[in-house]
């Protein structure tokens, strides 16, 4: 019981001394942004007043009591695609981080371990994925792969692999000098019972921070793989395909039409990065010491 309220009363200062720092509301603001586009991601049929795929109105009517955000080209109710736009944006976002630390993170595990060959032909092979352009590489998976929200998120998790790879092979290669892995090893630890039980939970706090910032670059690479048409097939509301559809009308004067799915865009990817700086702040205890 007296360990418990020790551990509670230790976080609870963290959280505290976390919240007295100069990025405390960044922080708090980036949160609000991301559990607002959250909310409309779960909640879209509920929240959208229109389906996202069915003319409802004239083209390019300017924003009314009726069409909050105006109607693209084709009467479709812009308000609706950018509320639906959420669900596929994080999806797609969620699901290529996920795939990029699962593989990422075990590679570099096994790498920074093992060490040997295998070290160096793993650090080979991550350092030529990492030498291409992110964008670049995406855009040549995503057109071998075609269009889809796995394949999207498949080509924007190969980007990401290295850089999960890179961070925990650095980490596991000082922390497997430490004394408290000699000291499994003396007790008779086997190496997965290493990796697992001693190894892993102290290079991890350093991958969150970068899960956080993988995941706003990710929104931004959906966005721009689906500017360029090689992201989700039409009709699907996706922001990217309809900013890139708006900007064809922004000279006639239909403004909305670019400008609605574009300031989703912005606002998720900044909330991220709020967010992640908040995490980096909390997680690096150097950073807080300097503030």
């Amino acid at each position: 019981m007296e360990e418990h309220k020790f551990i509670s009363s230790k976080i609870g200062k963290g959280f505290s001394r976390f919240f007295r720092g100069s990025n405390a509301w960044l922080t708090f603001i980036g949160m609000v942004i991301l559990i607002f586009y959250i909310f409309l991601a779960i909640f879209s049929p509920q929240i959208a007043p229109y389906d996202p795929t069915e003319r409802v109105g004239r083209s390019l009517t300017p924003p009314s009591n009726e069409f909050w955000f105006g109607t693209d080209n084709l009467g479709r109710d812009v308000f609706s695609r950018v509320v639906y736009g959420a669900r596929i944006a994080l999806t797609i976002a969620f699901v290529s981080v996920a795939i990029a630390s699962a593989i990422g993170i075990p590679l570099g595990l096994l790498s920074g371990f093992v060490g040997g060959i295998f070290d160096r032909i793993m650090t080979i092979v991550m350092d030529a994925i990492y030498s291409f352009p992110g964008l670049i590489l995406a855009i040549a998976i995503a057109a071998f792969l075609g269009p889809g929200i796995m394949n999207i998120a498949i080509s924007i998790a190969v980007v990401y692999i290295p850089t999960y790879f890179r961070v925990i092979r650095n980490q596991v290669s000082s922390v497997k000098n430490e004394l408290y892995v000699d000291g499994a090893r003396a007790i008779g630890a086997s190496n997965l019972s290493i990796l697992g039980r001693y190894i892993l939970p102290n290079v991890l706090p350093s991958v969150v921070v970068v899960l956080s910032m993988n995941l706003a670059d990710a929104i931004m690479t959906e966005a721009g793989l689906s500017f360029l048409g090689l992201g989700i097939a039409p009709p699907t509301p996706d922001w990217g395909f309809d900013l890139s559809n708006g900007q064809r009308f922004i000279l006639s004067g239909a403004w909305w039409a670019l400008t609605f799915p574009g300031v989703a865009i912005m606002t998720v990817t900044l909330g991220f990065s709020m967010f992640s700086e908040g995490l980096n702040e909390m997680l690096n205890p150097t950073i807080r010491e300097r503030r």
